[in-house]
């Protein structure tokens, strides 16, 4: 094992695009992240308003747009 690790070819910069590529997946994880907050909130909100049902009941509104599979 010792001796295929040493034989073992890194391409240039490997290790700083792995960074660049874990920097962006923990970034698109974060903003997903965000997203979930705000709907939660958005939520809350909406549940809590006088007029919550209402709101729930116009197009666009609810647990999913169309044609977002949710």
């Amino acid at each position: 094992m010792t001796s295929a690790q040493a034989h073992r070819v890194a391409p240039p910069r490997e290790r700083r695009t792995a960074e660049l590529i874990r920097e962006l997946t923990d970034e698109l994880a974060a903003g997903k992240a965000r997203l979930k907050a705000l709907e939660d909130e958005i939520e809350q909100l909406v549940t809590a308003h006088p007029d919550g049902t209402l709101i729930r009941s116009l197009a666009g509104s609810g647990a999913g747009l169309p044609g977002d599979g949710g």
